[in-house]
């Protein structure tokens, strides 16, 4: 079925007529309690959907000369009923937003407001007494700075704020200019239990800027969107308030839920734009205020600007037309300015040397809070683990994997540590989470040392990289096994690893099955086999799913624990132990083409037979 016609059913498609009306919503914390009857067509939920259609590329190595061919990222149509589309954090009800989010405007309506900011901009420092084209220093004392502008036109329209509701990796290859700031602001947000403000002030560079080097929108520093509201918004909507809030994330999802997060808070002018920076790439591309790349969270990573343009059919044939009228010399010369533009593109950087840098990869994740960061082939060579910005003052005393490190090495570490986590008393109660992490790494330090000493473990200062995510070497694995990356950036989905091998079929496994530990079970990541008291452990599989949320394979079980384990030990809310499932590998395929398995089936009393997974 053609993608047109497919769409057509969707949007005909009534789903009340085939299914009911959904159950009236009961919660308490709603503020829409009565009782709504549909109204007829409501059911039509993909009737004036804003649909967004993209297809990609994948390279083909196998033939004597590569060739691309263009697949579709998105094949099916998947419908998953969830609480939130977005994790909010529980910082607002669907049934409130509604009723509190802000102004949905155009790409085109976006656009004409930035360039009437600019132009504000402009005239006021052409008026303005000041010739050094110096901007006005930041208080830091306070979360957003207001720009200085001539009194007669703060009269006629308000200061354009410019917000980038997405997480910081996001921003750091692509993200709007902001038309009115003269000079890049400090840290806005902090992510609890990852962030404080000397970490900010350490990551953050306050600098001067001329046209340019224009300045990025606000980016609130957030590694996940459940922080926006509690981070973000609750230290800066005083200061917004007399404002006029523009915000943006990648489809136009996220930030209709920023935009009434902000309005609860007293912040009355807030737009955000509509089909997000998708629709405004498709409309202006890099020819407009957003610059870089465009992170899209699947197999495609990221887009440059002008991939997403839509141009128009007699563009295209003009386009084609002057390219084969063109001499070789010419064409290769057009390549090379093409070449040097693509660079000057580049708005992101490497978090070692600063050099212009763009491509994110699953593979460079922070050792503290996993979020992807920028990491040049020439820095992460020389590293084993890499640290955000965040976390730039850990970089020499929090590690992941200490099998590389001396007894004197981690003592000198755990000094370090304990200076940072005295430093994070106050306020007491906000820096509670970070104190906790450092606090559990040195008793990591401890613990390893103590082993060392009495000669339980043995110092490997020449041990590989090892992955992040699920703690292989890098020969086992490059570090992109979770999520796209897992079938998209890395040799995991092809036949035998890439070595002709046939890839061998995932064991069967099913819910209820008996297991215990597997030939792959990884101590670092897992902990030990067992102890003298528990020789054994045995659990039983409660859910069979995707490892990392990756891929279509079904290549990981949830297991519960018996209870004389301690893996998976959990206080309720009532205060009473009891046991949650863990995650583990079943079948995920390695770098050299072998699949993984953490765990095996065991003989049951019924005579079930245990499979090969040893």
């Amino acid at each position: 079925m053609e993608l047109k016609e497919y769409i057509e059913r969707m949007e005909g498609f009534d789903l009340i007529g085939e299914l009911g009306a959904p159950p009236t919503s009961n919660d308490a914390n709603s503020k829409v309690t009565a009782k709504v009857t549909p109204e007829p067509g409501s059911g039509h939920l993909f009737a004036n959907i804003d649909w967004k259609t993209s297809t990609t590329t994948t390279t083909n190595n196998k033939s004597s000369s590569s060739s691309q061919t263009q697949i579709d990222p998105f094949p099916d149509l998947k419908i998953q009923i969830v609480k939130e589309i977005v994790n909010t954090g529980g910082a607002i009800h669907v049934d409130e937003i509604p009723l509190d989010t802000g102004k949905e405007i155009s790409a085109e309506e976006f656009h004409s407001i930035l360039v009437d900011a600019q132009q504000q901009q402009e005239e006021g420092d052409a008026s303005s007494t000041d010739g050094s084209g110096m901007g006005d220093a930041i208080d830091e004392e306070r979360p957003l700075k207001k720009h200085k502008v001539d009194d007669d036109t703060k009269k006629k329209k308000k200061e354009v704020v410019l917000i980038d509701v997405r997480n910081t990796f996001e921003h750091a290859i692509g993200h709007f200019i902001h038309p009115t700031f003269s000079t890049t602001r400090g840290d806005s947000s902090k992510n609890d239990g990852a962030v404080d403000d000397k970490d900010t002030k350490a990551a953050t560079t306050t600098t001067t800027t001329t046209d340019a080097s224009p300045t990025p929108a606000i980016n609130p520093n957030t590694v996940t969107f459940s922080h926006f509201d509690s981070t973000f918004c609750s230290q800066n909507s005083e200061s917004l308030k007399d404002k006029k809030v523009l915000m943006y994330c990648t489809g136009g999802i996220r930030c209709v839920k920023a935009s009434a997060m902000l309005k609860q808070r007293g912040v009355k002018d807030v737009s955000h734009l509509s089909g997000g920076i998708h629709r405004y790439l498709e409309k202006y591309g890099k020819d407009g205020f957003y610059k870089g790349k465009v992170f899209v969270f699947d197999q495609r990573v990221a887009l440059d600007a002008d991939s997403m343009l839509v141009k128009q059919e007699d563009e295209e044939e003009e386009k084609v037309v002057d390219v084969g009228e063109k001499s070789h010399d010419c064409q290769h010369e057009k390549k090379q300015q093409q070449q040097q533009q693509k660079q000057k593109d580049v708005v992101g950087k490497c978090i070692e040397c600063n050099i212009p840098y763009d491509e994110i990869s699953g593979a460079n994740l922070c050792s503290v809070c996993r979020d992807l960061i920028l990491i040049c082939p020439s820095c992460r060579i020389t590293l084993h683990e890499f640290h955000c910005d965040r976390h730039q003052r850990w970089k020499d005393a929090y590690f992941t994997f200490l099998e590389r490190f001396t007894a004197e090495e981690l003592e000198k570490q755990k000094r370090k540590l304990q200076s940072l986590h005295d430093s994070y008393y106050l306020p007491a109660k906000k820096h509670k989470n970070v104190r906790k992490t450092l606090r559990k790494q040195m008793e990591k330090i401890d613990a390893r040392v103590d082993d060392i000493k009495v000669g339980n473990a043995v110092v490997e200062q020449d041990a590989k990289r090892r992955c992040r995510t699920c703690f292989e070497s890098n020969d086992i694995c490059d570090g992109r096994c979770w999520g796209f990356w897992k079938h998209s950036q890395s040799p995991h989905h092809v036949q035998g690893g890439g070595n002709g091998s046939t890839l061998e079929p995932i064991m069967e496994a099913k819910v209820g099955d008996r297991v215990t530990v597997g030939r792959n079970w990884n101590e670092i990541r897992l902990g030990g086999r067992g102890s003298q008291q528990d020789p054994v452990r045995l659990g039983t599989v409660v859910n069979i799913k995707s490892w990392a949320s990756g891929g279509d394979e079904l290549d990981c079980v949830a297991v519960k624990w018996d209870k004389s384990v301690d893996c998976g030990r959990r206080r309720n809310t009532s205060g009473t132990e009891e046991q949650q499932s863990e995650i583990y590998r079943w079948g995920v395929v390695a770098r050299n083409g072998q699949r993984m398995y953490d765990v095996r089936r065991v003989v049951t009393g019924d005579g079930d037979s245990t499979n090969s997974a040893r």
